[in-house]
């Protein structure tokens, strides 16, 4: 099958890379090397500012707003606390090396973000509470009957499992889920409008 002369035209172009399409791709590997070293606890907050900023010196301005952007693709509102501690202070950092930074307002930001993911990880963890109680007395019952019967039942599986499998849990996650991560993706378009 031949190819028209359009289809050709536009085969030539994607393979051909503009010299500054080449050296934007270089610079964003480069970036993505030093998040990765970050990420991996290679490179302290101190020392990804060091390398940052050496990288914007050579590349210019947009590598920094490039770096917190690929940060605040890293958030969410369910990651373990020392990664979003990690993640916070390494934006605080970068925003730093801006001219007309704005690094009370993304803390503010940051901070809200903190306090929604604490909120978000007490509610589940008492709502998980309320219906273990509920559900460890109805299977202590059971539980009796089924000794007098010479059976075991592992009764802290049995209550995690019921209360996991329960119709109850499973709406409240649903809606709890649902209305947090709304509440995250406003500040993360926060975060996005900052940077």
């Amino acid at each position: 099958m031949e190819l028209s002369p359009l289809a050709r035209e536009r085969l030539a172009k994607i393979g051909a890379i503009s010299p500054q399409e080449r050296e934007r791709l270089k610079r964003s590997g480069e970036l993505d090397s030093v998040l990765s070293q970050y990420f991996k606890g290679e490179l302290s907050s101190d020392d990804l500012w060091k390398r940052l900023k050496a990288l914007r010196e050579q590349a210019g301005e947009p590598i920094t707003t490039e770096a917190q952007s690929k940060l605040v693709d890293t958030l969410r509102l369910q990651m373990g606390q020392e990664d979003f501690d990690q993640r916070r202070q390494a934006l605080l950092a970068i925003e730093t090396m801006k001219p007309d930074g704005k690094y009370s307002r993304l803390e503010l930001v940051l901070n809200s973000i903190q306090t929604l993911r604490q909120k978000y990880a007490q509610l589940k963890e008492k709502t998980y509470q309320q219906l273990k109680s509920a559900v460890e007395s109805q299977l202590r019952a059971v539980a009796q009957q089924a000794m007098r019967q010479g059976m075991k039942i592992n009764m802290e599986g049995s209550v995690d499992a019921n209360v996991k499998n329960s119709p109850q849990w499973k709406q409240f996650i649903s809606q709890h889920d649902s209305a947090s991560e709304e509440m995250f993706k406003g500040y993360i378009a926060r975060l996005r409008e900052l940077i």
